[in-house]
């Protein structure tokens, strides 16, 4: 016996077609069994709340299971519409643009918009960027996209931008960090007036990362008494999902500044 993908009533395991609810299980789809009860339980409780409380959290959580999933056939099909329901399994898993074109027929416009995007960014400098890709397709044909992109600034300065938004338009997220290394005394943490210009043109003008740094910077004498034992979590200021944070490593020092906010505009 399997499991229909999209009701997930059980079907005999030469059945063309779902009796429940009619889904074509011969051409389109074909059933990898989940290893345990345990991570099929887990599964459950991720989409939940990726639904419902933590999406940004979602895609994190999600590489834990990318293997007990339901998958696309190799064949090229067209991407159906979103379907109205909740969904209960992952169809598939994408890290690259060019294997999500390679099985759709009709997501030229997807990759376009992403591509838009990136262009977007080049433009704020002249940066080249790492990207990684997770699309992450549930069985109601809603799509979970996170990508990210990171670029070196100097020899001390680094970006990353996470982009993470869902096809449904349920939600759409941006995450800058701008990670500072090599600092070895308290004022070496800060970014200095060149490199807060470079914040600017990431995060547009904004109060939320100022009044953090200004925060922080009142706190020398906390830093001086705790700077030996700085944990993983470090030491900070917190505005919402938005942060400045120095940590430790090795002899010296480096700072994180998060700025995170919600996007009017979709990718697509």
């Amino acid at each position: 016996m399997k499991k229909c993908p999209r009701c997930g009533h059980e079907v005999n395991n030469n059945e063309k077609y779902c009796p429940h609810c009619g889904l074509d299980l011969q051409e389109r789809y074909r059933a990898i069994k989940p290893k345990n009860k345990a991570m099929t339980y887990l599964l459950y409780v991720i989409i939940f709340f990726s639904f419902i409380t933590i999406p940004l959290f979602y895609s994190r959580l999600l590489n834990a299971i990318d293997n007990d999933v339901t998958q696309l056939n190799e064949e090229k099909i067209e991407l159906p519409k979103i379907e109205d329901t909740q969904p209960t399994s992952i169809l598939a898993v994408y890290d690259t643009l060019a294997d999500f074109q390679k099985q759709f027929t009709n997501v030229n416009t997807i990759v376009d918009a992403i591509s838009q995007y990136e262009a977007s960014l080049t433009q704020r400098g002249d940066y080249t960027f790492d990207k990684t890709y997770h699309l992450v397709i549930l069985n109601n044909y809603d799509i979970y996209y996170t990508l990210t992109y990171t670029t070196q600034i100097n020899e001390n300065l680094s970006v990353t931008i996470q982009r993470q938004y869902d096809r449904s338009h349920t939600y759409n997220t941006e995450e800058i960090t701008f990670k500072h290394t090599g600092a070895t005394t308290f004022n070496e943490l800060f970014l200095n007036e060149e490199e807060l210009k470079i914040v600017k043109t990431f995060t547009g003008e904004q109060k939320i990362t100022d009044e953090l740094i200004a925060d922080f910077s009142k706190r020398q004498d906390e830093f001086d008494t705790k700077k030996k034992t700085l944990g993983h979590y470090g030491l900070g200021n917190y505005n919402g999902r938005s942060s400045f944070v120095a940590h430790r490593q090795g002899e010296s020092y480096y700072s994180e500044l998060v700025y995170n906010h919600e996007v009017k505009d979709y990718i697509h």
